[in-house]
């Protein structure tokens, strides 16, 4: 819900949310500017992505061996952008899929996520993030996101460290958004390593315009989301 709503939010002219056949309903009631599309299994849901400019995976997705499978055989399948966040991540074994892939490939880890892949301790990942940003990049050829305070985004020699976002965004679902804002600066034809800087400062910009709101205690998603329109309308002048 998250990710579709900032994907739409952030201008992309139409967005899909697949889902499992079980929840097509609620999601047709939370969603009202989204499409959804449903699927029974593996096999349906793979046959789903043909004509799509770029996917976001993961977030919401769970992670048991059914699921597992299932994110192996897109990142195989699908030919275009991926922007692969939370489960998407934590689904994968063996990392070397990613180097594999003919088109360009997001990762949006937070520290511990970064951490497992990598076999890592999270202050040791949280001391070095720049090194590890660009390490995990050049391994995979992935664009990274290391989210958190100043959010990394590296690929090759490419380094960028953000600086809008405020600790109230530090809540769950924030990363979600996030997500969302990626994948549709892709599809909109941004190149993808901006379309991540770009996602990134209007996402902590969004935040910066709650946060004077509302205040950073108790800050939603949600609110982020609300103020997406406005962080981009800012950066157009």
């Amino acid at each position: 819900y998250l990710s579709s709503t900032a994907a739409i939010r952030s201008g992309a002219g139409l967005v899909y949310s697949i889902v499992p056949d079980e929840i097509a309903d609620i999601m047709a009631i939370k969603l009202t500017e989204v499409i959804i599309k449903s699927y029974k299994n593996n096999n349906e849901c793979l046959e789903l992505f043909s004509g799509f400019d770029g996917l976001a995976l993961g977030p919401g997705l769970g992670v048991d061996v059914n699921k597992r499978q299932l994110v192996k055989s897109i990142l195989k399948r699908f030919e275009g952008p991926i922007v692969l966040d939370a489960d998407g991540i934590n689904a994968i074994n063996d990392y070397r899929i990613l180097s594999n892939r003919n088109a360009p490939t997001v990762i949006t880890p937070h520290p511990g996520e970064l951490a497992r892949l990598l076999d890592k301790d999270i202050k040791e990942i949280q001391e070095n993030r720049i090194y590890y940003s660009k390490y995990t990049s050049d391994k995979y050829n992935v664009i990274t996101v290391l989210k958190g305070n100043e959010t990394i985004v590296s690929y090759g020699d490419m380094i960028y460290k953000n600086y809008t976002g405020n600790p109230g965004m530090a809540t769950a679902g924030s990363g979600d958004v996030l997500t969302g804002m990626i994948i549709s600066f892709i599809c909109q034809g941004i190149d993808v390593y901006k379309a991540c800087k770009l996602a990134t400062y209007c996402h902590g910009l969004a935040g910066d315009i709650a946060k004077d709101k509302k205040g950073e205690y108790g800050l939603l998603a949600s609110d982020i989301l609300e103020n997406i329109p406005k962080a981009i309308k800012l950066i157009q002048y």
